[in-house]
C-alpha cells in the first residue's frame, strides 16, 4: 500500500538524509591520501566514459548482460507472489524509518547531494577523494540515463496500478521497471565502497538493499525491479571506478548467484 505524507514532511526527510550522508562521506577526506593527477580529468573523463560504455555495447560483457536481463524477466512470473507475502509485512510502526531509508534512493534528492559533496572536495587539495566524489556524482547521473530509457522501453505497471506483474506495454508511460530508486542508491554508493574500503564501508550494500526493500514494501516496484536496478547502478559505478582508478584497484566485487540465493562477494586487497 502506497503511502502519503504531507510536503513539508518529505522536505525534512530529504533535508535530514542529505545531512546525515553528506557529513558520513565527507568524513574520509580528512583520512585519505593526496595523489597528485591531471587537472582537467572532471572535463575529459565523462567525455571518455560515455565513448567507452558506447563502444561496450557490442562486447561479450554486454551480451552477458543481456542474458542475464532475459533470464530476470523470465522469473517476473512470481513477483506477485513475493508481493502478496510481503502484503501481510506490517511496517506501519517503522514508517518513518522506511520513508528515511527510502530517500537514499531519490534521484531529487541524491543528485543534488553527490554534487554538493564533489565541490565540497574541490575546496580540498585532497585529488582522491575529488575523484571519489566525482565518480559518485557522475556513476548517478549515466546509471539514471540508462534506466530512464529502460523504463519507456519496458513499460511496465507497478505494483499499486493492479494491473498485473506481468503488464509490459512498451513507451505507455508505465515505468516499474527497472528501480529508479535502487539504480540510484548503488549507483551513488557504490563508488564509496571502493575508493575506501574498511571494515564498515560495506555496510553502505545494506543502505542500497534497504532502499531497494522499502521499494518493495510501498507497493512501488516488483521485485525484479529492484534487482534490474541495483545491478545497473552497482555495474555502472563499479566500471566507472575501475576506469577511474586505473591499476590501483583495491577491491574486488563479483556477484554471487545461486538456484537459491543472490548475493555479492567483496575481497579487499591489503596494500
Amino acid at each position: 500500500m502506497r503511502t502519503y505524507e504531507h510536503p513539508f514532511t518529505l522536505t525534512v526527510t530529504r533535508f535530514a538524509v542529505v545531512l546525515c550522508l553528506g557529513t558520513i562521506l565527507i568524513t574520509p577526506a580528512a583520512k585519505s591520501q593526496t595523489n597528485l593527477s591531471d587537472p582537467y580529468r572532471f572535463w575529459k573523463w565523462p567525455v571518455q566514459d560515455a565513448a567507452a560504455m558506447a563502444r561496450g555495447l557490442a562486447s561479450d560483457e554486454a551480451v552477458m548482460a543481456l542474458g542475464g536481463g532475459a533470464i530476470l524477466l523470465l522469473t517476473a512470473r512470481h513477483d506477485a507472489e513475493i508481493t502478496a507475502d510481503l502484503s501481510n509485512f506490517d511496517h506501519g510502526s517503522a514508517g518513518l524509518l522506511v520513508r528515511v531509508v527510502e530517500e537514499i534512493g531519490n534521484v531529487r534528492s541524491i543528485r543534488p547531494l553527490a554534487g554538493v559533496i564533489f565541490l565540497g572536495s574541490l575546496m580540498t587539495d585532497d585529488d582522491y577523494f575529488q575523484d571519489a566524489a566525482f565518480t559518485s556524482l557522475e556513476a548517478v547521473v549515466m546509471a539514471n540515463i540508462v534506466t530512464s530509457g529502460l523504463k519507456s522501453a519496458f513499460g511496465r505497471a507497478r505494483p499499486f496500478q493492479n494491473q498485473g506483474a506481468l503488464e509490459f506495454r512498451p513507451f505507455s508511460g508505465n515505468t516499474s521497471f527497472p528501480s529508479g530508486h535502487s539504480t540510484t542508491a548503488f549507483a551513488f554508493i557504490t563508488p564509496w565502497l571502493l575508493y575506501y574500503p574498511n571494515a564498515f564501508t560495506p555496510g553502505l550494500l545494506v543502505l542500497g538493499a534497504g532502499t531497494a526493500f522499502t521499494r518493495l514494501l510501498t507497493d512501488n516496484h516488483w521485485f525484479t525491479d529492484i534487482v534490474a536496478g541495483s545491478a545497473i547502478g552497482f555495474a555502472t559505478a563499479y566500471v566507472l571506478t575501475n576506469r577511474h582508478r586505473g591499476d590501483n584497484q583495491r577491491v574486488m566485487v563479483a556477484p554471487s548467484l545461486g538456484l537459491e540465493h543472490v548475493g555479492v562477494t567483496v575481497a579487499v586487497r591489503i596494500p
